[in-house]
């Protein structure tokens, strides 16, 4: 059972407290073209992003860059709390008019420099503006704590480099999809660059990202497509970009994965 501890909305952003008493399954893999910056309280969990596994601490925080696929898995049903900031790109470019923040945020590699704690910091000031938080908090005050967490987050990446990032296989099997994830790309494609049979490629995508190469794929693909027809492109344009060269498959995709066409989703 999940309890909702405080919730504030407020044009594309939001904030959450929530506590699940007994966490049953494990978190679909998933990826969203928003920034989450995730305070994690208590649980027994492992937060995998883009293969990269994270083993969560109380007061650990969690920084996923738009378009970072990410699951969550549980190994008891010991109560996992936590906070939660979602806000659209959009919102840190008008707080950011220099971009420096954002540009740092996506230059990173995928799967590095997702969590910062207490002693990365240096002090436990960002931990504890965000977990004094209530419900009757102003925007303004949501997105100075945003900002503030954010820039410090750039201050210690910048003095340790980009991070633990794995060179094993699984490593350069998600980074290789990456770069080819608008093309045409077919398992036996990746199986092929990689010598290892679809089936090896298939379990490897599991064990790491929480999902088939066919559905992170497909996830990727849809979030990016969503994300630009919302700020205005022609979905046949989208479509094409996005590794579709049959619009009626990108069309009947898109409405599996979202329950609305792309004229209706908007």
């Amino acid at each position: 059972m999940q309890e909702t501890l405080m919730m504030f909305r407020d044009r594309g952003l939001n904030v959450y407290h929530h506590i699940d008493h007994e966490p049953q399954s494990n978190c679909p893999m998933h990826t969203h073209d928003y920034i989450e910056l995730y305070y994690f309280i208590s649980g027994d969990c492992l937060c995998l992003v883009e293969g990269t596994e994270y083993r969560l601490k109380p007061r650990d925080i969690l920084i996923i860059r738009p378009f970072e696929a990410h699951t969550m898995w549980w190994f008891s049903n010991r109560p996992y709390e936590r906070i939660g900031f979602q806000f659209p790109v959009k919102l840190l470019k008008e707080a950011d008019p220099d971009g420096g923040i954002y540009a740092h945020l996506m230059a990173r590699p995928l799967g590095t420099e997702n969590r910062f704690t207490d002693a990365d910091f240096g002090h436990t000031f960002c931990a504890d503006c965000l977990q004094s938080m209530t419900p009757e908090i102003s925007r303004a005050g949501v997105l100075a704590r945003a900002l503030l967490l954010l820039t410090e987050a750039k201050r210690v990446s910048q003095g340790r480099g980009n991070g633990y990032r794995s060179t094993g296989l699984e490593a350069r099997i998600i980074d290789f999809v990456n770069q080819k994830l608008f093309s045409p790309l077919t398992a036996e494609e990746v199986s092929r660059e990689f010598f290892i049979s679809r089936s090896q490629i298939n379990r490897i995508f599991k064990k790491y990202t929480g999902s088939s190469l066919g559905q992170y794929i497909t996830a990727k693909r849809m979030t990016t497509a969503r994300s630009r027809i919302h700020n205005g492109e022609p979905a046949m344009l989208v479509a094409a970009e996005c590794g579709y060269t049959d619009y009626s498959a990108f069309y009947r995709a898109y409405i599996k994965f979202f329950g609305a066409s792309p004229k209706k989703d908007l």
